[in-house]
């Protein structure tokens, strides 16, 4: 099993527990998808199920054995299911239906909600029932990237374990060992440090899109071109997500603030100075804003008109 450098202090706490028998029966994970959450859980459950070790699986009992294939009884995840999006009430119920059912190992069970954000109004406070009064020896565990997005009083109800990003340096040495190639700044930038998505960033080739896309954003708002074409092009017609690129230019912007106010002579972002030499603090910020926004408002609704929304927020420049 895998042991990722960034989960290190946060996995000798999750093991310190297990070795004291001091199992939370809600647990929320906090991390971006890119610093791998996931593995972090497989690891403590492993760890938990175990029948040979209070903490590390070991690898060859029968709990082991049934975790690695994802056939063990008393471990279920919940999963959208095909072609949704979110997690439903139906869904949280059986759920809720699997905390109630005796282990059939004898040990606990344990239920696994990644991206709990994803559950809808319905199925959030179905769930919250339970949590309020909890069964023993059943185990919940949570992982979302935006806390913000669960009810207060789920939260609440969870002990919490957010595991922080690993500085720009220490993401840039993981990939490149991986990658076995440097690996610049900007691409540790753009992916806020998150290992992973940097290792995709880079063997897909997503740095010459970013540029490509960069050149274009350039020559709309900064040289007075109209022909948006050339942009639209870029976001719409890319193997790359148009929410990533997007993302991207929010980055761009929020590094041109940065500049306009003299915090920082970070050049991570090469065209960041130009946008502050032309464009002022304020405009800057109220772009950045509307692009949130923006991006936001195409995130809810797939039917939203992409070309038209950009090309009115370019204009605004």
């Amino acid at each position: 099993m895998y042991a990722y450098p960034w989960h290190t202090t946060t996995w000798q706490q999750l093991k310190s527990n297990l070795e004291r028998a001091h199992i939370s029966g809600a647990m929320l994970l906090q991390a971006k998808p890119g610093l791998a959450p996931q593995a972090l859980i497989d690891r403590y459950v492993s760890g938990l199920m175990c029948e040979n070790d209070a903490s590390e699986p070991c690898g060859f009992c029968h709990a082991c054995s049934l975790i690695r294939s994802e056939s063990h009884p008393d471990v279920h995840m919940v999963l959208p299911e095909k072609d949704k999006k979110t997690l439903s009430v139906e869904q949280i119920r059986q759920a809720n239906k699997w905390a109630l059912e005796s282990s059939q190992f004898g040990g606990y069970r344990v239920i696994v909600i990644p991206q709990a954000e994803r559950m809808n109004a319905s199925a959030a406070n179905a769930l919250l029932k339970t949590l309020e009064e909890p069964s023993s020896s059943c185990v919940f565990i949570l992982s979302t990237d935006n806390a913000q997005r669960l009810l207060p009083t789920i939260r609440s109800r969870c002990e919490a374990w957010p595991i922080a990003a690993p500085t720009q340096q220490a993401a840039c040495e993981w990939v490149s060992q991986q990658l076995n190639k440097d690996v610049s700044p900007q691409a540790a930038y753009l992916c806020q440090s998150e290992p992973l998505v940097m290792k995709a960033f880079i063997e897909q080739g997503h740095e010459k899109v970013f540029n490509s896309l960069l050149e274009s954003f350039i020559q709309v708002v900064i040289s007075g071109q109209t022909d948006v074409s050339s942009l639209m092009t870029s976001l719409v017609k890319s193997d790359v997500a148009v929410d990533v690129q997007l993302s991207w230019l929010w980055l761009v912007l929020v590094s041109a603030q940065k500049q306009a106010l003299g915090v920082t002579d970070d050049t991570t972002i090469s065209e960041a100075k130009r946008l502050a030499a032309h464009f002022d603090y304020q405009t800057l910020f109220q772009q950045a804003e509307a692009l949130a926004e923006l991006k936001q408002q195409l995130s809810i609704s797939s039917g939203l008109n992409t070309e038209l929304l950009m090309t009115n927020w370019l204009y605004r420049f």
